[in-house]
């Protein structure tokens, strides 16, 4: 049964040793069970967006989702994946609205609550710590909430980087200049603790400040092995990654799936991380052979990519889901210019020739601006599409947008006009009732 179903799985940066490694955990469990996996990875929430429409067109049948930060702009995908009974299983969290089967990370909060019990019990509770948080999480106002529970410790800095080693330097450097008084420096992920370890050290301080990480990456197990650092958390990217595949597919066979799935993570300090070490080994020639394969697929599709590029471009520039046999969604994302206009009622026209589609829904969310020349070409479209027996709906009309649209005096003629894309396919799914309604008191006269 598995061996027909692909997954495709959208991951925030491969670079990143987390992400690396989960995304290994995808693979290696997807194997196991036999099922193709289409995986890609980018630095930012918009690319990833792109990837997760170019899948949905690609009729995957699950969709395993790491977003590059905090973001809402998944949801009008995930609310088209939800129309099409494809789970979406997000991995560390982060999509603050749409459609979600199931979230798959670590247990944060209890891995930043041992940290701080590990503080006191090493520091004492009389303390002075310095937190660096990472953009959009949460994890250093956690631990600052756990930290309460001892009134003596003092947060005497704050700041947020980037989550590169650079970043965690920078800001270390920058409290040492200061004079701040620290006993204990907390990172929110690895590599910027280990930046904060290259400051301490440049400035003879290693060992004599603390520095915890979050994340059990090998460098930091080295930095503790050293006694550079004194612990991390390991969230165990592998288990996530696998864990992932296996949910995705129970919601695929109809299993019900918990909302929220956590794995326990583990304290890594001295005493384990020998244990530890040797573990991450294991994965490494995985993640070798991973990365090898994932070179060569990369070139291999930036060929296609080169060779096929106009027909691409306008593939993108319009992505075109079929929704059932009689309908068509378009969501449409981005800047609209008359070359893309064009591009897009050629592509809607040829779409409904082809499928013989009764309705096309046309969902504007993701545009951010209407002028003259794009919404004469939406009732072009309108028109155009009537003559071959299709209606188009429009969803997603803004406040913004309609006050727009009343300003320049576009007239929108045949477009039915919605807030949103649930109250379109409200809308289409009552005018095929009716249809179907006439068409059997036809056959019944």
């Amino acid at each position: 049964m598995t061996s027909a179903i692909t997954l495709g799985c959208v991951l925030n940066d491969a670079r990143f040793t987390f992400w690396s490694i989960l995304r290994h955990g995808v693979r290696a469990r997807a194997a196991d069970h036999g099922v193709t996996v289409i995986d890609q990875d980018a630095r930012t929430v918009e690319a990833q967006v792109e990837m997760v429409a170019d899948l949905l067109r690609r009729r995957v049948h699950a969709l395993i989702l790491g977003p590059a930060r905090e973001t809402r702009a998944f949801a009008q995908h995930l609310e088209l994946a939800r129309l099409a009974r494809v789970p979406v299983i997000e991995v560390d969290g982060g999509i603050l609205e749409g459609y979600v089967s199931a979230t798959v990370r670590s247990d944060e909060r209890q891995g930043l609550m041992r940290i701080a019990e590990l503080l006191t019990a090493r520091l004492g509770e009389q303390l002075c710590i310095a937190l660096i948080a990472g953009p959009h999480n949460h994890r250093a106002d956690i631990l600052a909430d756990a930290l309460r529970q001892w009134p003596r410790i003092r947060i005497m800095a704050q700041a947020v980087g980037d989550w590169t080693r650079e970043s965690g330097r920078n800001l270390t450097e920058e409290w040492l200049r200061a004079g701040q008084p620290i006993d204990a420096i907390f990172a929110a992920n690895d590599p910027m603790a280990l930046g904060a370890v290259d400051a301490l050290k440049a400035q003879n301080l290693a060992g004599k400040v603390v520095v915890v990480g979050f994340d059990g990456l090998p460098e930091a197990l080295r930095a503790i092995h050293s006694g550079h650092m004194l612990a991390t958390v390991n969230q165990e990217p592998l288990r996530i990654g696998r864990q992932a595949v296996d949910v995705a597919l129970q919601a695929l066979r109809g299993v019900p799936v918990e909302r929220q799935i956590f794995t326990p993570g583990e304290l890594i300090t001295c005493d384990n991380v020998t244990e530890s070490a040797l573990s991450a080994l294991d994965l490494l020639p995985g993640i070798m052979h991973d990365l090898i394969e994932s070179n060569a697929e990369r070139q291999k599709l930036q060929d296609e990519i080169i060779a096929a590029q106009r027909s691409t471009i306008r593939e993108l520039s319009t992505p075109i889901i079929p929704l059932d046999a009689r309908t068509l969604i378009v969501p449409l994302i981005g800047a609209i210019d008359s070359t893309r206009a064009a591009q897009m009622t050629h592509a809607i026209l040829e779409a409904i020739e082809e499928r013989r589609a009764d309705d096309v829904i046309i969902d504007i969310t993701g545009i951010a601006v209407i002028d003259t020349g794009v919404a004469n070409h939406l009732v072009q479209t309108a028109q155009a599409a009537a003559l071959l027996g299709a209606h188009v709906t429009l969803a997603g009309m803004s406040p913004e947008v309609a006050q727009t649209i009343v300003q320049l005096g576009v007239k929108l003629g045949q477009l039915t006009t919605c807030s949103n894309l649930q109250t379109a396919l409200e809308l289409v799914r009552r005018r095929h009732h009716r249809w179907r309604r006439r068409m059997f008191t036809g056959m019944i006269a």
